[in-house]
């Protein structure tokens, strides 16, 4: 069953990109030091393993795909099958991109150990900066957001959207050179 909004489906699509569109320029606004020490510490990367758990998962597939797609060495390692072998791509010199809207999903959190344990830095894209994963990481690139773009405040709409520009941003520059 679908929730409706009340209005046209075009009334509706249109409201709900502007709502997307007002909530990515407010994080571009809130862009600042924390953005160049991102790309500097994936620069220096080995390789970037991108991980993240539901959406925030599909999401961090999908930035691994576009980092692969411009030369950049990337894995996508999902957190919930990380700690039953897949870890072993992780070595020192690697950073870890981990997505997490909440900052405090289970899986994601209990990758940054072992994580650290095999040398990679950590760089969040979190939508709150006082969440345990902020917390942990080296660099922190907060993607909160006022709202989502669903009736109920609950589907990740926005939040993905949110995501998934910040993780493609850390790269634009590389592409540009292409």
């Amino acid at each position: 069953m679908r929730t409706t909004l009340v209005g046209s489906s075009v009334e509706i699509a249109r409201t709900v990109f502007e709502q997307q569109a007002a909530a990515l320029r407010a994080i571009g606004e809130r862009i600042g030091p924390e953005f160049e020490e991102a790309v500097a510490t994936l620069d220096a990367a080995r390789h970037v393993i991108v991980s993240g758990v539901g959406k925030s998962g599909i999401i961090a597939s999908k930035v691994a795909a576009t980092l692969r797609s411009i030369g950049v060495p990337a894995l996508f390692l999902h957190a919930a099958e990380a700690p039953h072998g897949d870890l072993g791509i992780v070595s020192s010199g690697d950073v870890a991109l981990l997505i997490s809207k909440s900052g405090t999903t289970a899986e994601v959190c209990s990758l940054v150990p072992w994580l650290r344990r095999r040398g990679a830095a950590i760089v969040a894209i979190v939508g709150r900066r006082d969440s345990l994963l902020a917390r942990q990481a080296d660099v922190v690139l907060e993607i909160s957001i006022a709202a989502e773009a669903c009736p109920l405040n609950l589907l990740p709409t926005t939040s993905a959207t949110a995501a998934l520009v910040m993780g493609c941003l850390l790269y634009t520059s590389d592409a540009a050179d292409e």
